[in-house]
């Protein structure tokens, strides 16, 4: 992400990753856009149990789950969370009563060392680093 598109209220432990463009982590894809999740951030907001926000930072490419950092009184913090939405459609309500988060983690850091990483390593036992850059 450029840096121009990175905000100064975001979290550091966020802005550190994205101003290097750390953004790529197989199969986890951090944003290259402010509002390129925000239908993630809707669905949250939408079927979280506790109606809570989240400014969506991540994805991982092979299912619908997601990373966002809390927003408490319209403040990006720290803390992330990881959820798994149904991306109910029809109504303003979603028909789920349980719980869509399904991790949480301290930071950005904390959440790239014990999920992205992990996720990484289980990836790299099954495909070669040449099916990411395109077999070249």
């Amino acid at each position: 992400m450029h840096p121009s598109k990175v905000s100064h209220d975001w979290p550091n432990a966020l802005r550190w990753f994205l101003c290097q463009e750390l953004v790529h982590f197989t199969p986890w894809h951090f944003f290259t856009e402010p509002d390129q999740f925000a239908f993630a951030a809707r669905a949250f907001a939408r079927e979280d149990v506790s109606r809570g926000q989240v400014l969506v930072f991540a994805q991982r490419q092979d299912c619908d789950d997601f990373a966002g950092l809390e927003i408490q009184a319209g403040k990006v913090m720290n803390r992330v969370i990881c959820f798994h939405p149904v991306f109910a459609s029809g109504s303003s309500e979603s028909p789920r009563s349980w719980n869509i988060v399904s991790e949480t983690f301290d930071d950005v850091f904390d959440f790239v060392a014990k999920c992205v990483v992990t996720d990484m390593k289980d990836w790299a036992e099954t495909e070669d680093a040449r099916d990411l850059d395109g077999g070249a």
